[in-house]
């Protein structure tokens, strides 16, 4: 049975990357809220009131950047089980080991097309959403 109240959290502090989500989200068969953080403290501060079953994490922020959040998310105990995908543009090896090492629950290169994002859109819903169980 699928949960009527789907919640993403993404977490970007580019506004054209959290448009060009929110809009790959809107054509999918089943509702989805989604919520917008544009900083790391903005995020930590959004997830204990929003409750989120999936963060989209961007990796390169000023201030607190998706690292330092991930860590945030993973040092709590009432966070740490909470599915953390990390967006970045950056395909560095280096970056998505440590990602991992940190424990990431998937790295996702940012698309470079209208039809990339709802392509990720699409296997992020029917793989986080319909496979896994969260």
């Amino acid at each position: 049975m699928r949960d009527p109240c789907r919640k993403l959290l993404i977490v970007d502090d580019d506004p054209n990357e959290v448009l060009f989500l929110r809009n790959a989200f809107a054509g999918a068969a089943d509702p989805l809220e989604i919520r917008h953080a544009d900083s790391g403290e903005a995020a930590l501060a959004e997830i204990p009131r929003f409750n989120p079953d999936l963060v989209l994490l961007d990796l390169n922020m000023p201030g607190m950047d998706g690292h330092d959040v991930l860590l945030q998310i993973r040092s709590d105990e009432v966070t740490r089980g909470l599915p953390t995908l990390i967006f970045s543009s950056s395909e560095s090896s280096a970056d998505i080991r440590r990602c991992y090492r940190d424990h990431a629950n998937a790295y996702v290169v940012k698309p470079r097309s209208s039809d990339g994002y709802r392509a990720l859109a699409e296997n992020i819903q029917r793989f986080w959403y319909d496979t896994a169980r969260l």
